[in-house]
């Protein structure tokens, strides 16, 4: 049975490109942004007034970082049952970035089963990091 290839979009890879550099960019800024503001703190305030302004700070990261967890499962859940109401596997609209192979019926409802594992891994890290950030905002108070 000959194989259908749901063929690569070339604008779809410029983009992803072009996305990719920014975000490298932004990185790079961010780090060496919050590297200057930790040393101008840590000149300016006392040790103990450093460190709960950094638990504080890393607790908010965390906490978005599980924001961020949970949008991901409630896609992956999403993606989870279309491909189960199409029964395929790339979706009929979705551009890919590569030629990939159009995985049917049982093939396409195992990838769908492994969607729904990773948004029950998901939303398990997501509360642990809620966790964790509550315990980050709440130390030292």
């Amino acid at each position: 049975m000959p194989t259908d290839i749901q063929p690569a979009d070339r604008r779809m890879r410029r983009v992803t490109a072009i996305v990719l550099v920014l975000a490298v960019i932004v990185a790079i800024v961010l780090v060496v942004a919050f590297q200057h503001w930790l040393t101008v703190q840590a000149n300016r305030l006392p040790t103990e007034q450093l460190i709960v302004q950094l638990r504080r700070g890393i607790g908010f990261a965390t906490f978005a970082v599980g924001l961020c967890l949970l949008l991901l499962a409630g896609f992956a859940a999403r993606l989870a049952r279309r491909i189960i109401g199409e029964r395929r596997w790339p979706l009929a609209e979705t551009r890919v970035l590569r030629d990939t192979p159009i995985r049917r019926d049982a093939d396409a409802k195992k990838i769908a089963g492994w969607l729904n594992a990773a948004t029950l891994a998901l939303l398990l890290v997501a509360a642990a990091t809620v966790v964790l950030s509550w315990r980050l905002f709440t130390a030292g108070h």
